[in-house]
């Protein structure tokens, strides 16, 4: 027979061995409140030192109040810098007075941070839709009660605006859904000269109205790219639309193609009002608008630029943005070059 202090040593490692490929930490503390077993350093860039802290304390903690229902899971905080959550769950082993327990440590962190993420969208979300909707209420009580036909025209046409706007709202949030998926359903090679003289033609008329010439320069190679068309055409409709926007009459906005030997970049320039320094940083985040007033004004959504961001992560590109108050802003975006 096998001898038994073998099979202990066996069970042991198999312990030892299941513990370690957990993704958590898993600390064994004994009846007298020593711990037996830790795993949790290992598992960490920082060599657990944060998880070691928190751990002793609530082992102190354990050591003088033993209800271990005030402790069996705890959310602790811990302010950094960079700010982390710990979930501590206690497990008692037995029913004795002053059982040994195992204490797993869960670093849920980025949990957190998506929970955070989802709370201001809905939050967003919620008052984007609540001021166009409360918009149109407001105007149709106004126009039940009015009998002046030029009002009742000039009503009506606030209750389309309104209408459109919250249109474009909830087709750029599912448009945004979709891309969030970050999976090419329809992959295909796409000539980026195609799609750009595409976008300006779909301006142009807007374009000329406001007074702001669209010019277009194409690659002199073929420009293709290995990914999705609408995509691609919605991130520079997007770019474009916002030069268009943000530029006063007499400003010129420029689309331009060029190629690399790996790259094929499109350049969207333009006379505008610029952005602040201070703002680049955030203004591919959802909803966030460097000039909110303007940005409803002119029937954006702030979500353009979070749109645009996603379709070039989709397409595994980068996204840079250059601009002077004043002055104009220049997005470049580069994609990997499709070899011939």
């Amino acid at each position: 027979m096998e001898p038994a202090a073998s099979r202990h040593l066996d069970v042991a490692e198999l312990w030892s061995r299941a513990a370690a490929s957990l993704s958590i930490g898993v600390v064994l503390v004994d009846a007298e409140y020593r711990t037996v077993y830790s795993d949790y350093a290992d598992k960490t860039p920082t060599g657990g030192f944060a998880e070691r802290i928190l751990l002793e304390r609530a082992i102190s903690a354990l050591k003088h109040d033993a209800r271990l229902e005030l402790y069996r899971s705890q959310t602790l905080e811990v302010f950094g810098p960079p700010k982390s959550y710990f979930q501590l769950v206690t497990t008692p082993l037995g029913g004795a007075p002053h059982p040994p327990f195992i204490i797993t440590v869960e670093n849920i962190t980025e949990r957190k941070r998506l929970e955070e993420v989802r709370r201001d969208f809905v939050a967003n979300v919620s008052h984007e839709l609540k001021t166009p909707v409360g918009g149109i209420v407001l105007l149709a009580d106004a126009l039940s009660q009015e009998s002046d036909p030029a009002t009742v025209l000039r009503l009506s046409k606030r209750i389309l605006d309104e209408g459109d706007r919250l249109a474009r709202l909830v087709t750029d949030l599912l448009d945004l859904s979709k891309l969030e998926e970050t999976e090419l359903h329809q992959i295909h090679d796409v000539n980026l000269n195609e799609v750009a003289s595409e976008c300006i033609e779909r301006y142009r008329l807007g374009a000329e109205a406001r007074g702001i010439r669209l010019q277009v320069e194409l690659a002199d190679e073929l420009p293709v790219v290995s990914g999705d068309r609408w995509q691609l055409s919605s991130a520079l409709s997007n770019l474009v639309d916002n030069a268009i926007k943000y530029s006063e009459p007499g400003a010129e906005v420029q689309l331009k193609i060029v190629t690399s030997q790996t790259n094929v970049e499109a350049i969207i320039s333009d006379q505008g009002i610029g952005i602040p320094a201070r703002d680049l940083s955030r203004i591919f985040e959802r909803f966030y608008r460097v000039d909110a007033d303007r940005s409803r004004a002119t029937g954006g959504t702030g979500l353009g630029l979070s749109i645009v961001r996603h379709v070039i992560e989709n397409h595994q590109g980068k996204i840079d943005v250059t601009s002077t108050e004043g002055v104009g802003t220049t997005f470049t975006i580069a994609l990997p070059r499709v070899s011939a």
